[in-house]
């Protein structure tokens, strides 16, 4: 059991759960039995059955910044660990999840958490040449649909619970727009922070929020995490109503 109090925030009803905290802070868990905008067809599953369907990871400024010079221009532990967190709890113990990001990317990531654990590490990279695939638990593609027939391939599609892409800029932004991208994960930052790469807001007619944790403040950088899911309309023109947490968001802790 837990306790909990009812708000009202970007005109839904939202719970907020004292046992379910991402790192401290509780998180809004949406109740959606009067609300028909948060809606997603259960399992998420609206892209052909070729490829895989994925989420986005990020974090952005106010003015949708996400980098300077290759590099993250703050320094937020806990926005690390959430990206752990949501990246590799899976709901299947038996498999794990698979992030896809650019080589940029890749070459960012200091060598001692390169690649990063627990998870199948996908780089994109039209180089013939690339070498990153000798690495283990690393495999290559040339382009964000080529990785997700890859992943929905055996023996892959045995292997890989859910799919993250995680960046960079020019990733991201085809990620964001694609009509396999079931949920954005986001750290909002409520600051104007220099940055050289930047990716589109949230295009509010195709994702709605569907729980954003309470403000935190690191480092004097204030900022909160905020989950979008994809709406689905039927065919009459009507979203479809959902009561629980969907499928594709399951085996988070974060929301539990």
């Amino acid at each position: 059991m837990f306790s909990s109090r009812i708000i009202n925030k970007h005109n839904f009803n939202a719970v907020i759960s004292t046992s379910s905290h991402v790192f401290g802070c509780p998180y809004l868990v949406p109740s959606c039995r009067n609300c028909r905008e948060f809606s997603i067809m259960e399992g998420g599953n609206i892209h052909p059955d070729s490829q895989k369907t994925y989420q986005v990871v990020v974090a952005a400024t106010r003015d949708m910044g996400i980098g300077k010079n290759g590099k993250l221009p703050w320094k937020l532990p806990s926005d690390l660990k959430f990206f752990k967190e949501i990246t590799t709890s899976t709901s299947d113990p038996t498999k794990k999840n698979a992030v896809i990001m650019g080589r940029k990317t890749w070459d960012s990531i200091p060598l001692q958490y390169r690649p990063l654990s627990g998870r199948l590490n996908v780089v994109l990279s039209r180089s013939t040449t690339c070498s990153v695939a000798s690495s283990e638990n690393v495999v290559t593609c040339g382009s964000i649909p080529s990785a997700l027939e890859l992943l929905a391939s055996s023996p892959y599609s045995l292997e890989i619970d859910k799919v993250f892409v995680i960046g960079g800029g020019q990733i991201l932004r085809e990620a964001m727009n694609g009509t396999g991208c079931e949920a954005i994960h986001m750290t909002e930052i409520d600051a104007n922070i220099d940055c050289d790469t930047f990716i589109p807001h949230v295009d509010l007619s195709v994702f709605r929020p569907w729980c954003s944790s309470l403000p935190l403040t690191e480092n004097d950088i204030r900022y909160h995490f905020v989950s979008y899911v994809r709406v689905i309309w039927n065919m009459k023109g009507n979203s479809i109503a959902v009561t629980e947490e969907p499928s594709f968001l399951s085996g988070r802790k974060t929301l539990r």
